[in-house]
């Protein structure tokens, strides 16, 4: 029995040896942290669009008071296309198209003025009367024009002509109306804000009308995902 009791004894000391230097220490409790939800979270679809609607608000404007075609062209030409739709329109009843011969412009003054005179004396040499001027604003600036004609015939009478002396002319319709000419711009009532070009361009323009309308056209925002 003294055996027994002195067997036992040991083995308790044994186990609570084993227990003491052989067990994997605790590592310490370290909470999780809280992910974002993504997209900020449940968006009904409603929400959503009204969202959309937000930021796609358009401001329609109607541009009058231009004199010629060329200068209702020549001004959305200048318009910055990146934050602003232009269209040209034209009211009333459509009347025949004009025709102007012209030379594409140049990349400078000092060169189309050179072309010019090079092309003056050419058609005093092959005795053609021809008018020709430089042109020193709008789209085709830099260009030289060759006359403006009510006939397409007549237009491309002088353009062979021209052609036989080593030019290269185009043909452009003019057209023409009863009515007024007319500019519909469209943009982002957030870019009008943003743009000090637009406050330029209003002001600049003293001879035009710009009258604030509704848009013809609504934007329609994206499906929703």
């Amino acid at each position: 029995m003294r055996y027994i009791a002195i067997f036992l004894l040991l083995a308790n000391i044994g186990y609570f040896s084993w227990l003491r230097y052989n067990v994997e220490p605790s590592l310490p409790y370290v909470a999780d942290t809280a992910s974002p939800l993504l997209n900020r979270g449940l968006v009904l679809v409603t929400e959503y669009q009204e969202q959309l609607a937000d930021q796609s608000r358009f401001s329609c404007f109607n541009v009058t008071g231009f004199n010629t075609f060329d200068s209702a062209a020549s001004f959305v030409a200048e318009l910055d296309e990146s934050w602003l739709d232009a269209t040209l329109r034209l009211t009333g009843d459509p009347l025949e198209s004009h025709y102007r011969i012209y030379l594409p412009p140049s990349s400078s003054r000092g060169i189309a003025t050179i072309a010019l005179d090079a092309l003056s004396d050419s058609l005093v040499a092959a005795e053609m009367e021809i008018e020709t001027y430089l042109i020193t604003r709008g789209v085709l600036e830099n260009g030289i024009a060759l006359g403006v004609f009510a006939e397409l015939d007549n237009a491309r009478d002088v353009q062979a002509k021209v052609v036989g002396l080593g030019y290269s002319p185009e043909i452009e319709e003019i057209p023409r109306t009863t009515g007024e000419i007319q500019v519909q711009l469209q943009a982002l009532e957030s870019a009008l804000v943003e743009n000090f070009e637009w406050l330029d361009l209003a002001a600049d323009r003293s001879d035009l009308s710009f009258t604030e309308n509704l848009c013809e056209t609504i934007a329609q925002g994206t499906q929703f995902p």
